[in-house]
């Protein structure tokens, strides 16, 4: 695979990476004032109004793309994957969650190696190991003991992956816009029904709704600049990229929260960083 293609898709993980983590800083405003299960429902149905109209006017012969079985299977895993996280983070402390959640790159990768037979050196397993460790700094898991609800963490990091693979056996000519409606359509109807069934319908406020459709615009953003990378990108070259979503985290949360982290965690970003640069050398160089 050419350089072109890989920076490519390096820049869509960066990016995707950057507008989930925006979102997310959108929807934990919104969260303040509305239940979890509704306010995904919401930010989904907006995702929905935005997307398909989009799809519509840029792709009108690739709307039936949206039905297709196997975009439909990659979006009820991710719905999937987006329902164990918000029962993990509603009962789970938030760190520990974060660094089970940093597994899902190393479940991509084996993923990758079995069920596609990617090739893959001893040298990108170590620097992906390398960048778990510092997202393993970053997050800094306390010692709370064993969480029950932490095995929704695991769910949701397994799902994740299986979405990202599930990416890989779609069609190269189905447009990423049409996967992105497909995954806010199945969400739609995946986070409403548990949410008429668990939570009372609390009225939004209009700043809510605002909130709502930020995320919702940045979401469907996301969804298609993940979907490219996998597809612009071998697995092994844009993999640890996957971890910029940290550095976006902290700056956001600096920006937003008016947080700041520790020694421990300077010392994990610098330790992501690393990896990164490791793994797009490494891919560089010619094969012997």
């Amino acid at each position: 695979m050419k350089a072109g293609p890989n920076l490519a898709g390096i820049a869509a993980m960066v990016g995707a990476n950057l507008a989930l983590t925006i979102n997310n800083a959108l929807v934990k405003l919104a969260l303040l004032h509305l239940p979890p299960l509704e306010t995904m429902f919401l930010r989904a149905g907006v995702a929905v109004l935005l997307g398909l109209p989009l799809l519509a006017l840029l792709s009108p012969r690739n709307l039936r793309d949206v039905l297709d079985p196997r975009v439909l299977t990659r979006s009820t895993v991710e719905c999937g994957a987006s329902i164990a996280f918000v029962f993990a983070v509603a009962n789970a402390p938030l760190a520990d969650l974060t660094a089970i959640l940093q597994l899902t790159p190393v479940f991509v990768l084996l993923g990758a190696v079995v069920f596609f037979g990617d090739r893959v050196p001893p040298t990108a397993y170590a620097f992906v190991a390398l960048a778990l460790l510092g997202a393993m700094l970053v997050a800094q898991p306390g010692g709370h003991g064993w969480q029950p609800y932490i095995v929704f963490g695991f769910v949701s990091a397994l799902l994740s992956a299986g979405r990202d693979l599930l990416g890989r056996r779609v069609h190269s000519g189905v447009p990423a816009l049409a996967v992105a409606v497909a995954v806010s359509a199945v969400s739609l109807v995946g986070m409403g029904v548990p949410m008429l069934l668990l939570e009372q319908w609390v009225m939004p406020a209009p700043t809510d709704l605002l909130l709502i459709a930020g995320a919702a615009a940045l979401l469907t953003l996301a969804q298609l600049l993940l979907f490219l990378a996998f597809r612009l990108a071998e697995t092994r070259t844009v993999l640890p990229f996957f971890y910029t979503g940290t550095l976006w985290s902290l700056l956001v949360g600096l920006l937003v929260f008016g947080t700041l982290p520790n020694w421990l965690g300077f010392i994990g970003i610098g330790l992501i960083l690393v990896s990164g640069i490791a793994v797009v050398v490494v891919e560089r160089r010619p094969a012997r």
